[in-house]
């Protein structure tokens, strides 16, 4: 009985610690949260413009350690939730500007200006909640890093 007794407390410790777990995972943190979540320092900025239907995107790479700096101390002023799988809309095109930090791991983390969304390796999304970016300061930054 006594056994019993103890795996059913078990049991439920485990579930409250579950579900605690759940809740912390979508609650809305800082981006500095999210971007110190990589093991590697990010080397190259990936800018990619969107293009009329049946026209390929253009794309380009930035690696200078400045600017990759810049966009980061942007991105800092912002905090994020993580959605949840039923709020994630895969039919969603997503044909706007795209600025996307690569580190020599390959872990990619790509921010969609105009939906105010980032995704992290291409599984896990997160919606930027205090946005909506403040876009002046992202052109600029297009038009400055652009080769």
């Amino acid at each position: 009985m006594k056994i019993r007794a103890f795996l059913l407390i078990l049991i439920m410790v485990g579930g409250a610690y579950a579900m605690f777990q759940s809740f912390h995972d979508y609650k809305a943190k800082a981006m500095t949260e999210l971007l110190g979540s990589h093991p590697t320092p990010f080397t190259s900025l990936i800018f990619t413009k969107p293009a009329p239907d049946g026209v390929r995107s253009v794309s380009w790479n930035v690696s200078n350690e400045t600017e990759i700096a810049d966009l980061l101390d942007f991105l800092q002023d912002y905090h994020v939730r993580k959605l949840r799988p039923e709020e994630i809309n895969t039919d969603d095109r997503f044909d706007q500007f795209v600025i996307s930090l690569k580190d020599e791991n390959d872990n990619l983390i790509s921010v969609i200006v105009t939906k105010n969304l980032i995704i992290q390796n291409e599984q896990n999304f997160y919606e930027i909640v205090d946005g909506p970016l403040d876009v002046n300061w992202l052109v600029k930054f297009f038009v400055e890093n652009q080769i």
